[in-house]
């Protein structure tokens, strides 16, 4: 009997377990994790963007009777995002200096996009002729451009900060 009482008295109360066997526990439970993420950055690129093809949904918005459809993006510039909604093609960008920019095309009214797109915070800034092409400008209270305008039975925006939106819109207009 006195066998099994001096063995429990040595048994601390936490199981045996200090805070010390807690640290190593989690320290290598750490290991993997960070070899995950060193080997990421190292293989795939932290800092790149993911590209995606946006030819699957811009031949979506085609069936769809969408008019004039985008081209591709300029040189330099990424395609990140590509998305076809019933009734809205939405494509992301980065440009060279990685701002971003999207494209949203729909059959949507100019004004009630527009209002949609940028929670109604967006005013009138005039125009932008680029190339033949004369695009309606707004600004947004938070730094946003906006160029868009209406052809056939699309209404095409531009959304931007810091993005060279003209030099976009220049580059997906078809002639």
């Amino acid at each position: 009997m006195e066998t099994e009482q001096t063995e429990q008295a040595s048994v601390p109360a936490s199981g045996g377990r200090t805070p010390r066997d807690m640290a190593l526990s989690l320290g290598i439970l750490l290991v993997p994790v960070l070899l995950i993420v060193l080997g990421y950055r190292l293989f795939y690129g932290w800092d790149t963007a993911v590209t995606v093809d946006p030819a699957n949904a811009i031949a979506s918005a085609g069936r769809a009777s969408f008019a004039p459809l985008p081209l591709a993006a300029p040189d330099g510039w990424q395609t990140v995002t590509a998305k076809w909604e019933p009734g809205v093609l939405r494509i992301g960008y980065l440009d060279p200096d990685n701002n971003g920019a999207r494209l949203v095309q729909s059959r949507t009214a100019l004004d009630a996009l527009v209002k949609d797109e940028l929670d109604g915070k967006a005013q009138p800034d005039g125009e932008t002729v680029v190339g033949t092409v004369t695009w309606q400008r707004f600004r947004a209270p938070d730094e946003q451009t906006v160029l868009a305008r209406t052809a056939g039975n699309t209404t095409t925006l531009l959304v931007g900060q810091g993005a060279d939106l003209t030099g976009l819109a220049a580059a997906i207009t078809p002639r």
